[in-house]
């Protein structure tokens, strides 16, 4: 199942949590490295990493962010995982920022400049200067040791976070990030649906990813598609899934899971209403042919 983040957090007694507005802070420490793992980032993110490394993967590359450094994330599916580098433990800060934050910050800052091509979910590392460290270990402090002004107080260092990066040489990066979230080109769109087609997520999660209100996502996507999305969407991991069980030996549950399938049975009743056979039974037929 595809863990959603910061949601999956709050389950967690190990995770400390703080919270300003609608945006959630999170640190976490993991004594143990826990592989790659496939998350879901419900909202803009930013992280901390305080020891250890994180690593994103993207097919055959990798991004790394060590010790010191800060990762900004867009809404999206991601492939991660953390490593400890003396041993001990890997510790993190996270902060899921909400959109109208990020809205009102890029209205307030956000001129227009050159920046930087990049994919649509690349993160962005940041090697932190010691302004940006001495805001990391504040917020700790606050989160750590809360008090009737903590969420105002937080709400503020994170407006100073973004302000430094801003002053620093990567304000065009941060510029051409901050810009993308809120991209909703037709081209934007399209890249969200063809990166994210496979992965098991709702019409909500590609309208959040989009920076768009599920109304206008449905809208949007008719326009550009020329059909209604739920059904579009499901058809084409409908072909994915008849082309894994004609040519693969995956078993059902495994070509479920890969083409967007949480449910094996929902899979089962949408193949044998497109295809008038179960996934099994043209199993069957391949192997029949052979």
């Amino acid at each position: 199942m595809l863990l959603r983040f910061p949601e999956a957090m709050a389950y967690d007694p190990g995770v400390k949590m703080a919270y300003t507005g609608k945006s959630v802070l999170a640190w976490f420490r993991l004594a143990e490295e826990p592989g790659r793992n496939e998350g879901f980032l419900t909202d803009t993110c930013l992280v901390f990493v305080i020891k250890g490394i994180k690593r994103f993967h993207f097919g055959e590359e990798v991004i790394d962010a060590k010790t010191g450094d800060l990762v900004l994330l867009k809404r999206g599916v991601y492939f991660m995982s953390a490593y400890m580098t003396d041993q001990e433990d890997f510790q993190a800060l996270m902060l899921a920022m909400d959109d109208s934050f990020m809205r009102a910050f890029l209205n307030r800052h956000g001129a227009v400049e050159e920046v930087r091509k990049a994919r649509k979910n690349e993160p962005l590392v940041v090697q932190c200067s010691l302004n940006i460290l001495s805001v990391r270990d504040t917020i700790l402090d606050y989160m750590h040791h809360p008090n009737e002004h903590t969420s105002p107080l937080l709400e503020l260092k994170l407006e100073e976070l973004f302000l430094l990066m801003l002053a620093s040489p990567y304000r065009p990066q941060l510029l051409s990030f901050l810009h993308q979230l809120f991209d909703t080109s037709a081209a934007a769109i399209t890249l969200t649906i063809q990166s994210n087609l496979l992965k098991p997520l709702s019409l909500e999660d590609y309208a959040k990813i989009c920076g768009l209100s599920l109304s206008g996502f449905k809208r949007e996507f008719a326009r550009l598609f020329n059909a209604a999305p739920k059904k579009w969407i499901n058809d084409e991991r409908l072909k994915h899934a008849d082309q894994l069980l004609r040519t693969t030996d995956m078993n059902i549950n495994e070509i479920a899971d890969a083409c967007g399938f949480e449910n094996v049975s929902y899979f089962i009743k949408c193949y044998k209403g497109k295809y008038g056979a179960t996934p099994k039974n043209a199993q069957r037929a391949k192997i029949a042919t052979f």
